[in-house]
């Protein structure tokens, strides 16, 4: 058995009991895949989609975005200057106006895309950026302020452009910190970097909000990384332009947002050869978790199955307290159930050796009124037209519901018992069929239990149960 559906069930079944489970969660080491989204940059790597700024899927639908603004950049100018048609994910066209009904502007992407990067940020998400140095797109429509970092909202104080960030070419770059997740972004393309900007650590708030982890060989910040909204924003230094370093980046970009993300490589399978190297006192403890694993699970399905069988008994309860049809009815049934009738699909309807009964239900705080008597007068009287056998009815009626049983002074009004000895149907309270039910569920004499049924076929009005219950009793 799953052991979160496991716990599932158990708690359904507890609520149906109408209590409460408390159950601690077991916080078990997972290994999950980190989903990546590359933006205006290919890269090489199985657990990385790459696209477009215009034909990405929501940016918030992945824990890790990269995005090459230059990358970014260089596809609206393509929609501007008309050189390239563009496509949302969806395949709506994108025009540099206003958007309608077929078409979208490129100024509404930009501003998505910015609110979609803030909903990866704040659930803990990390965007990868390749520097570059700002610019302006004055001529996107309806989006005045429209730059290269437009997608990138930046920490308090600090903003992606001059003097935090400007324009540097040069492709000597050195690790300052070894220890950081994406110093091995640096490693893997050491040759085939030539960055386009670099971080004044001299701008006001740069000390307090950024961690630098590779400098260019001048000693300017090119690897950073910011906390933002909750989440890390790390810019890297760009790669060469040539295509030819996909692949490395793509594997130091997954494997650097795994680590800072915390996430264990979930292909990394321990060698066969490690399980024969003995460790003092490590099978024994190995031993006792697998152990305790199986008995707490053979406790939970023990625990699901003792509350399951805990809520179906529960339900004969109801008949005491609930009024409605999908409240009342289902626990009308049950008890009926353990008298020895079979419902019938649709409307309710009871079946046993004696015969069959149209079943109607009805509860209320104060006495039940002339609702149900009209219910089952329609049915009998459309069963009768179509010259079928079916004539008879029962009526179980739970009024006074808040009160205890042996209080109930006028569970129904009297026009429902004249219409019930005039009409021809029994009338029962639901005590009485809870009684019944009990005697049922303990496993009374079948001739006792065909007695009683017997006896909702023949009489007309009010059902006294007493006696036939009082002698199974005794």
């Amino acid at each position: 058995m799953p052991r979160r559906s496991g716990h599932d069930a158990l708690e359904s079944a507890f609520a149906a009991c109408g209590q409460t489970l408390v159950v601690s969660e077991r916080r078990l080491e997972m290994r999950y895949r980190v989903r990546i989204l590359s933006v205006g940059h290919p890269l090489a790597h199985r657990e990385i989609d790459n696209y477009s700024v215009f034909s990405a899927p929501a940016f918030s639908d992945y824990e890790v975005v990269v995005v090459d603004p230059a990358g970014v950049f260089a596809a609206v100018r393509e929609v501007i200057d008309a050189t390239a048609p563009h496509e949302t994910f969806s395949g709506v066209p994108i025009v540099n106006g206003q958007s309608t009904t077929d078409r979208l502007g490129i100024a509404d992407v930009l501003r998505r895309r910015r609110d979609e990067t803030a909903a990866v940020l704040e659930r803990g998400g990390l965007v990868v950026v390749f520097g570059s140095p700002p610019a302006v797109l004055p001529e996107v429509v309806g989006y005045g302020g429209a730059d290269r970092y437009g997608f990138l909202p930046a920490p308090a104080g600090l903003a992606w452009s001059t003097p935090l960030l400007h324009w540097g070419e040069g492709s000597a770059v050195a690790i300052t910190d070894h220890a950081h997740p994406f110093a091995g972004y640096i490693d893997a393309l050491h040759d085939e970097l030539l960055y386009r900007a670099v971080f004044d650590d001299r701008a006001p708030g740069f000390a307090g909000a950024a961690q630098v982890f590779a400098r260019t060989g001048g000693g300017a910040p090119v690897g950073v990384q910011f906390a933002a909204f909750g989440g890390h924003i790390v810019f890297l230094p760009a790669p060469k332009l040539n295509g030819a370093t996909a692949l490395a980046e793509g594997t130091s970009i997954e494997a650097g947002a795994r680590e800072l993300l915390g996430r264990p490589d979930p292909t990394d399978v321990p060698p066969y050869w490690l399980g024969e190297l003995p460790v003092p006192g490590l099978a024994p403890l190995e031993t006792e978790a697998t152990n305790a694993r199986e008995l707490a699970t053979r406790a939970e399905e023990r625990a699901v199955a003792a509350a399951l069988e805990a809520a179906t008994l529960a339900r004969m309860r109801d008949v005491l307290w609930h009024e409605g049809r999908h409240a009342l009815l289902p626990a009308v049934l049950r008890c009926c159930e353990l008298l020895g009738f079979q419902n019938w699909d649709g409307e309710p309807t009871l079946r046993s050796p004696e015969g069959t009964l149209f079943l109607e239900a009805e509860g209320g705080t104060a006495e039940v009124g002339m609702a149900p008597h009209y219910r089952l007068r329609a049915r009998i009287d459309g069963a009768i037209a179509q010259d079928a056998e079916v004539t008879r009815g029962l009526v179980v009626v739970n009024g006074q519901r808040n009160q205890r049983p042996d209080a109930r002074t006028a569970p129904y009004v009297e026009a429902l018992r004249v219409a019930a000895s005039a009409s021809g149907y029994a009338l029962l309270t639901t005590p009485d069929l809870f009684a019944a039910a009990l005697l049922g569920l303990a496993g009374a004499d079948p001739s006792t239990l065909a007695a009683i049924r017997k006896r909702l076929f023949e009489t007309d009005g009010v059902v006294e149960l007493g006696d036939l219950v009082g002698a199974a009793a005794d």
